[in-house]
């Protein structure tokens, strides 16, 4: 058999091109996104989360980077391709960002001619609830999606080629991955129902339980709707305390309202928030919920939202890896490029901490040669104002050409003052002798005082070499 011939399957669970990977049915296809979006534009903590992160991404700045420098023509092409498209790069992030709770986003790819280019006119999103069944060869490889519409009910094939595909999670090749809301759909049920129950008895409490009697004549058939108990039931019901709030009474019809007091045997408060700070977890943004009870110290934040910017920069890495490798390739192949050494890039995500940047900048300072792309990278760390790498390089010429001359008379001024130590010093040396003539006469001597002393030490060992006998 083949080496190269592909043998199992990825096993992922799905018939005729509809996914049924969850075990929940609710939250399968068209059902799951019926959920989703009622999860993120119902509740406010999914609300909070969602924008938390959105708006952390959108602060992000994207850039092509090129291995070959900044001269690659291929990069021309792609920055032209956003100039001239029909929406705004952050546009389509905006866009690709509703992969979060869908679980997935998909865009067509639209091109345009350029001259004898051939660049980008628009990623068109294509919405998750248009999505009929997806196309999946025999292995569960993706090979296209078919989507249908209201406004166009025919099943229409979009070919994998013309398409992006965003996904948080490809767990089995699932092409439509996961929403970071899934484990947040079980304490987002039990809340909703839970605030719906206190509501209920919320009013019930203000307003009484209504209780109408009927006189012994009354009519008691419940199948027919003018009898005495049929407008009984529906008067109890439409009972409520407001601005029109009355009760028009028949003759022998007895109506009060029995009150709970007010009393509860569970505090739903603390039910709520639990299950509201567990959508939090889920995603890691349970830092959100600090200083709403009061407690939680600024080193907790700190950690916790350390955490959160991870998964923040780790979903700037998905549509970084993904536009990298499924966009760009194709692009620069219709142009006859290669599209090796592109990549579409962000900068990090979140707040740096200046202090502790400003600590670690200072022990590392010896040793670093300081680049004008590191100064432009501090400046946005910063929040400091932009400047082009040209001004920058300009800046330190004309500081370079200053501070020369003041190191050259600095030189000029420590050799000056080196030279006069050492007449100093040799002034101090000969400061024994009292003029020149008596310091020539002590150099004499000790000259003299030196060759006597060798000359006496050569005889001495001659006379003990002639005493030595020889064998």
């Amino acid at each position: 058999m083949p080496q190269n011939k592909e043998i199992g399957i990825v096993g992922l669970d799905e018939w005729s091109g509809q996914i049924r990977e969850d075990f929940l049915r609710e939250l399968q296809g068209k059902e799951g996104f019926k959920r989703y979006n009622e999860m993120r534009l119902n509740s406010p903590i999914i609300g909070a989360l969602l924008v938390a992160i959105k708006q952390s991404i959108l602060s992000i700045d994207w850039n092509y980077e090129s291995e070959e420098g900044e001269e690659d023509p291929r990069l021309e092409i792609l920055n032209d391709s956003w100039d001239t498209m029909s929406h705004s790069q952050k546009d389509h992030i905006e866009e690709a960002l509703t992969f979060l709770p869908f679980g997935h986003s998909i865009f067509e790819i639209v091109y345009q001619r350029d001259g004898s280019r051939i660049l980008w006119r628009k990623f068109a999103p294509r919405g998750q609830d248009t999505v009929w069944k997806w196309d999946l060869d025999e292995k569960g490889g993706m090979e296209g999606v078919v989507q249908q519409t209201v406004r166009n009910p025919t099943p229409t094939p979009i070919p994998i080629e013309k398409l992006i595909v965003y996904r948080v999670n490809i767990e089995k090749n699932n092409p439509e991955g996961r929403s970071i809301l899934r484990q947040s759909w079980i304490p987002y049920y039990y809340a909703k129902n839970i605030q719906q129950i206190e509501a209920i008895g919320i009013e019930r409490d203000l307003a009484g339980l209504p209780v109408i009697g009927l006189p012994e004549n009354a009519t008691t058939d419940e199948t027919d709707t003018n009898s005495d108990y049929s407008k009984a039931s529906k008067l109890v019901r439409n009972i409520r305390n407001d601005e029109q709030a009355g009760v028009v009474r028949p003759f022998g019809w007895e109506v009060q309202l029995l009150s709970t007091g007010g009393s509860r045997q569970f505090n739903t408060d603390e039910i709520v928030k639990r299950y509201e700070s567990r959508m939090l977890m889920s995603a890691l943004a349970q830092f959100l919920m600090l200083g709403q009870e009061q407690v939680g110290s600024l080193a907790l934040s700190r950690d916790q939202t350390d955490f959160f910017t991870m998964a923040v920069n780790a979903t700037a890495d998905i549509i970084s890896e993904t536009h990298t490798k499924f966009a760009i390739p194709r692009l620069m192949r219709l142009n006859g490029y290669d599209a090796e050494g592109l990549r579409f890039d962000h900068s990090p995500a979140g707040d740096v901490d200046i202090k502790s940047l400003g600590e670690f900048l200072t022990a590392i300072s010896p040793f670093i040669t300081w680049t004008t792309e590191d100064e432009i990278w501090l400046r946005g760390a910063a929040k400091l104002p932009e400047r082009a790498p040209e001004e920058i390089d300009e800046v330190k010429e004309q500081k370079r050409s200053m501070i020369t001359p003041m190191l050259e008379g600095l030189r000029k001024k420590k050799e000056e003052q080196e030279g006069e130590e050492e007449e100093k010093m040799g002034a101090e040396y000969y400061a024994g002798a009292p003029d020149d003539v008596e310091r020539r006469r002590f150099e004499r001597r000790w000259e003299q005082t030196i060759k006597s002393y060798f000359a006496d030490l050569k005889k001495r060992v001659i006379k003990g070499a002639k005493g030595i006998k020889r064998v």
